[in-house]
């Protein structure tokens, strides 16, 4: 019985994860479809007419990877969360409020260097965007501990 309860439970976590990549697939033709709607321009090639979005460098790039790990944490959490301890819990908020406040930190970080016309590669753009995240998600664990021994 308790084999059968594990397994349900990690393919419940299992399927969390793939609906969060389902969200953040989502997220992607969003962001996609609201740039053809409002920042697109119409040319014509050789007497064919072509939409084009503007592109907006690394703003694009963050707004394309930086929020894959908030989506993949928010399916897990929001499909699982029933049958998880009041740790995993918490574990799961902070990933979520850390992936969020680090994406929009960095998402001004990126528009703020993008007006200035100053271009940031690509690996690092993703990578300094991450490195917040993570950062931001140890120090928000960190305070969690320190106030749970405090209770004690």
């Amino acid at each position: 019985m308790e084999d059968t309860t594990s397994v349900l439970n990690k393919t419940q976590e299992v399927v969390g994860v793939l609906f969060g990549v389902v969200l953040f697939y989502s997220w992607l033709i969003f962001i996609s479809d609201i740039k053809m709607l409002f920042f697109s321009e119409t040319m014509f090639v050789n007497g064919n007419e072509m939409t084009k979005a503007q592109y907006w460098g690394q703003v694009d790039q963050w707004l394309g990877a930086g929020l894959i790990l908030f989506f993949l944490i928010f399916g897990h959490y929001l499909l699982y969360s029933k049958n998880m301890s009041s740790i995993e819990k918490s574990r799961d908020i902070i990933g979520m409020k850390s992936a969020l406040i680090g994406f929009i930190l960095w998402l001004l970080i990126a528009i703020i260097t993008f007006l200035s016309k100053i271009t940031i590669p690509y690996s690092l753009n993703i990578a300094g965007g991450y490195i917040i995240i993570i950062s931001i998600y140890f120090l928000m664990r960190k305070n969690l501990y320190e106030i749970s021994d405090f209770g004690q």
